[in-house]
This record gives structure tokens, sequence and C-alpha cells, in this order.
């Protein structure tokens, strides 16, 4: 008989759980939680999370190990190898539909492809492919989603907090979504933020089926009336079974995280103009290289910093088997993003900002830098979002001079930039710049 993965001590199990799981529950996994993002930036909750992984790496080896947790079989994984085996073995035997996702998304997206197994799983991941275009690498609606942000990015002026920038990244959003008819429905996003901060405690909180039933009936007007250019127009015919409208308010919701990941970009490019100039190069001269390509790889590597989804999960359906022993059927399984993109004894750039790495193809290497996660569940929406928070930024730079608040711009000229960033306490200046 197969042994059983080696499961860390019960002390082992309780620091694991303090270090790296707790942060990302406390942060809020679903709608970031501002005191506890500003609290987790100030232990450095990802340094410890990574100094927590190589202790377990060193006392129980580069596989899998077992956590002694409550509620069902839970395991941390430790090497590269084991993160691509269970990227590229999704969904099957490797579900993206855990317990835990499914307790969160149900609260106000349970038809979403997040949330589904086969065999109804691979209909949906079509549907959602095909409207958002996700093979090729321009956006049929391109032109519409550009316009949106330029027109929006045009009207940003002086000094914002993340509260600001999110309310003008949200007017644009809903226009590329929903249509220009959806600019000002703040009331949309004020629905979703509700239910997505209950998702926040997954099984554990009770369903606002009130909320989410007005959240619904609001957005359907929009799929309905599905605006010429917008992605839900992209979307096929209602369906009782595949319900294309319910896959749209995980496209929101992937928008909020891309709006961290660009609002953390424009923080870098005001304390670090050197990283500004290529951007505002290619923007000046679009004939010189890909569309939008180095602004492009900046993103990417903010996201390669500062991870917007903490952590991917995955819940094995049958006994899966490892070189070091056994897991049990549902046995859940957690990859900590930032542990593999900050480890500075496999990487050379862990803690630097080097865009480069997405154009000269380091990025590429058996080390996984997963920054829109891989294998059968990449993020459908992954060339939508590089387009419009790419455009967002040469936009950005080409029109403005940036400045930002001396705490952050202290903290990012630093030789080893901080593992955890809190986004929410960044003030950034926007001043026009003379256009000659």
């Amino acid at each position: 008989m197969a042994t059983q993965l080696p499961t860390a001590s019960t002390i082992d199990s309780a620091r694991a759980a303090r270090d790296v799981l707790l942060p990302v529950v406390a942060q809020g996994a679903i709608l970031r939680r501002p005191l506890w993002t500003r609290f987790a930036e100030r232990i450095a909750a990802d340094d410890r999370a990574l100094r927590r992984v190589r202790a377990l790496r060193r006392k129980y080896g580069d596989g899998p190990v077992l956590l002694r947790l409550p509620l069902r079989p839970f395991a941390l994984v430790l090497g590269p190898a084991d993160v691509r085996r269970i990227l590229d073995e999704t969904p099957e035997p490797f579900s993206a539909a855990t317990t835990e996702k499914v307790g969160a998304l149900n609260h106000f997206q349970p038809h979403a492809v997040l949330a589904t197994d086969p065999p109804l799983r691979a209909a949906r991941r079509d549907l959602n492919e095909q409207a958002l275009d996700t093979h090729r690498p321009v956006h049929r609606h391109a032109d519409t989603m550009l316009a949106a942000i330029t027109e929006e990015f045009g009207t940003l002026r002086g000094t914002l907090g993340w509260e600001d920038f999110r309310t003008l990244w949200f007017r644009a959003v809903r226009r590329i979504v929903l249509g220009d008819a959806a600019r000002d429905d703040t009331e949309l996003i004020r629905l979703l933020d509700g239910l997505r901060g209950n998702a926040n405690w997954a099984e554990f909180h009770r369903r606002d089926d009130s909320r989410r039933r007005r959240f619904e009936q609001h957005l359907g007007q929009y799929v309905e009336a599905a605006a010429p250019g917008s992605l839900v127009s992209a979307l096929p015919p209602a369906d009782g079974v595949l319900d294309p409208a319910g896959q749209v308010p995980h496209w929101l919701f992937a928008f909020d995280a891309a709006g961290i990941a660009l609002w953390r970009l424009l923080a870098v490019l005001a304390a670090r103009p050197e990283f500004a100039e290529p951007v505002r190069e290619e923007a000046e001269h679009p004939d010189r290289s890909p569309l939008l390509a180095y602004a492009g790889a900046a993103l990417q590597e903010s996201v390669r910093l500062w991870p917007t989804t903490l952590v991917i999960l995955r819940e094995a359906r049958q006994e899966t088997r490892w070189n070091d022993g056994v897991a049990p059927a549902g046995t859940e399984f957690a990859i900590v993003s930032s542990v593999f993109h900050r480890d500075d004894e496999e990487l050379e750039f862990a803690h630097s900002f080097e865009p480069e790495i997405w154009l000269d193809g380091r990025s590429d290497g058996e080390w996984p830098l997963i920054p829109f996660s891989a294998g059968p569940a990449v993020c459908p929406g992954r060339n939508v979002v590089l387009l419009t928070t790419s455009a967002a930024t040469s936009h950005t730079v080409a029109h403005y001079d940036l400045d930002v608040d001396p705490a952050t711009r202290h903290a990012l000229t630093q030789p080893k930039l901080p593992a955890t960033f809190d986004h929410t306490s960044v003030r950034l200046g926007f001043w026009p710049r003379s256009q000659s």
C-alpha cells in the first residue's frame, strides 16, 4: 500500500496557517479589506510566507505537504514541478471549483466557469473564450475599449487616492463590459461590492439572495440591451443551462484586480522615471514595437511582484500519487503565487522591477511565474486585461507627469522592492504634460 504524503506536525501546521494562509483570508480573497491589507504590508506578510515555505521544504522535501487542519485534507504546494502538474492537470483530477471557491462565488456568480466542474465546465469555458477572444492577440472590440480608456483617463487631474482612481477605472470598465449607458451606474458596483464582501467569508456567511437578485436584474438590463462594441454584445443568446449573463460578474470582479495592478504600476512609474521613459517612448513611436509591448510587460511585472490572486486553489477529485506518497481524494492544494514569484534563491530578479523578463524569454523558464495562472484554467481574459491596462498606462505616461506620496516613493526606490504592497494607502499626482 502506498504511503500518504508527508504530513506537517501540529506545530508546523499551525505556523503555516499563521504565516501563509491567515494573511490571505484576512486581506480578503474576493474583496480586499483595506485595514488588513495595510497590516499585511506592515508585517511583510509575503516575506513571512516565503520563509515558512522554505522551512517546510527543508524539513519535509519539495513535494506537497499535508497540513493538520480541520474540515478537509489540505496541502501546501512547495515545488515548481508540482505547481506545473496541478495547473496542467486542471480540471481533472485537479478541479478549480474547490469547496471554498464555490462557497465564495455562490454569493454573486454561482454559474461562473470557476465554480463549475465537468462536464458543464468545458462549455462555459468555451463561452468565455469566445466572448473574450481568448485566442486572438487583440479583441475584436479593441477600438471601443481603447476609446473608453482614452476618454476616461483624459479626465485625470491632481492628487488621487485609491478610491478616487477606482471610481475612474470602473467608469471605463463599465463602458468596456456593458456599454456607454453603464458609465455612471455606480449602484451596480455597490451591489457587487456588497456581495463580494460577503463572499470573503465563503460558505460561512449567509447568502444575501435579495441583494443578488437586485444585482442580477440590474446587470440583466445591460446584457439584454447588449450595446454594440461591449463585451456583453459578444455573448450568445440567453441559455438556461450555460447562463451567459452569469459569466459577466466575474469579468467585473477580474477588472477590479486589474485596476489594483495598474495602480501599483503607476506608483512604480512615478517613483522610478527610468521605467516610465520606455513606456512614453513606445507611446510616441508605436511603429517601432508591437502594440504596447513594454507597457504590457510592465503590467505583468506588477502582477508578478504583487499577485492580485493571493492563492491559487485546486481540489483533487480522486486520490493522487506524488513522488513522496499519496494524497487522498478531496485534498485541497494551495499554490501561493508570491512564494514562487519572489524566491530569490531561484530568481536573480525576484525583488526588482524588470519588465524585460516578459520580452526576452526569461519568464518562460521552468520556475513558475504565473501572474494569470497557467494551464487549461489560465485566465481567459488575459489579453483583454493586458490591452486595457497597457493602454491606460501608455496614455497616462504620455499625457501626464506623475508624482507619488513620499512613503510609497521611499519603499519603491529601495534595492529590494517590498514583497507586500498596500495599494490602498498610495496617493498619486497626475499633472498634464504640455503637448508639443
